[in-house]
Order: C-alpha cells, then structure tokens, then sequence
C-alpha cells in the first residue's frame, strides 16, 4: 500500500510544479478590471479557464486605452467599455457578444467583422469618423449619436430596428434596404429629407417635419 501512495504523491508534485497557463495582457488596466471580478482562484492571474466562463464584461470607467485583449473573452455576452480612452476599437470572431457598449470612450475608428450574434451597439459620444459594419446581420438597436461620421452603410442590417444618428455630420444616408427599420433619429445633421433613400418600411423619422 505504502509503496502505491508515493507514486501518486509523486504524480501530483509533479503536475503542481508546472505553472497554470496564463494569459498575457497588453493593457495592463484592462487585466486589473477583469482581474477584480473574474479571477477564480484569487491568484492575481487570469487563465484561459476563467476567461472562458466570463459572459459579462463590466468594464466602466477603468482607464483601458486598448480592445486588444477583448478576444481572450470568447464567450462574453455583453461587453460594455462606457468612458474609457480607446481611440481604435477592432472586434472580429467573437461569436457570443450580443450587446457592446463604448460610449463616451473617445473612440475615432470602430471596427466589427463577423461579430454574428449581435444585436445592440451603442457607441454614442465619442469622435468616430469612420464605422465598418460587416457580418453584423442580427443588429437591430444601432447609436452611434454625438460622433462625427460622415457616411454609414447600414445596407447590410436587415433586422436594424432602431437607428440613432443624431448629431453628426451625415449629408446622405440609404435606409432603403432596411425592411424592419421603425425608427430613425437624424436630428442635427447637415442632411437634407431629399438626401435620404428611404424604402418600404414605415419608420418614425425624427430630424424632418413628418407629414
């Protein structure tokens, strides 16, 4: 029996001297948010295993200047970076996220590519000139008010629902492919009603007299 105990003590010292994995941030304030909440054994580390059973990320006001650790959480459901200073904001391949939120972040460029599970962004307040939407085919709240974009293709957004552009720079804009569209904010805008491409689908229009 003795001689069946010391290999298994030996196995089990074995494994232990082998450090966890660890993920490596390159926001170290992002880390230390996620670390407050998310750190399941208290090691002041987060691993692989704990970031994979994160499905909510809270991570307000925390002075995170960078997204790139964002995929590390590839089962987040709800990401929200409200009043963080993130002057460039790439998601792609996160296939859970359904709502992202980056108000008030100072963000001038957002990127989303095939982000397929999400339904509501929010990305108002901010100094977003340029917008890329693509393989985002479920959204259906879209605000993005209080930027400074110029153009936005919401072509692609067949089940957008709800769309904020209020305060920004818009002088065009095609709803035309946007059946499900019930209400559109273009209020504070250089567009005029004739500059907009409207389809079939009856949608509250805030920003022109409606008729």
């Amino acid at each position: 029996m003795k001689n069946k105990i010391i290999p298994a003590l030996s196995c089990i010292f074995f494994l232990s001297s082998f450090p966890a994995q660890q993920l490596v941030f390159k926001d170290k304030n992002f880390e230390k948010a996620v670390l407050e909440n998310h750190d399941l054994n208290k090691d002041g580390k987060m691993s692989p295993y704990e970031a994979d059973r994160v499905e909510n990320l809270f991570l307000m006001n925390k002075g995170i200047a960078s997204g790139e650790d964002l995929p590390y959480f590839k089962n987040a459901r709800m990401i929200i970076l409200d009043e963080n200073n993130i002057p460039e904001l790439s998601l792609k391949n996160m296939d859970n996220v359904q709502l992202i939120s980056c108000a008030g972040s100072k963000v001038s460029v957002f990127t989303a590519n095939n982000l397929k599970s999400l339904t509501s962004l929010y990305l108002d307040g901010n100094q977003i000139e340029n917008i890329s939407l693509q393989s985002t085919p479920k959204i259906k709240q879209l605000t993005v008010s209080l930027n400074k974009i110029k153009t936005i293709d919401v072509s692609a957004l067949q089940y957008l629902k709800k769309l904020n552009l209020e305060h920004n720079l818009i002088h065009q804009l095609d709803i035309s492919s946007n059946t499900n569209l019930e209400s559109l904010n273009i209020m504070n805008n250089p567009i005029r009603e004739k500059d907009l491409k409207k389809g079939p689908a009856n949608v509250t229009i805030f920003g022109f007299d409606q008729p």
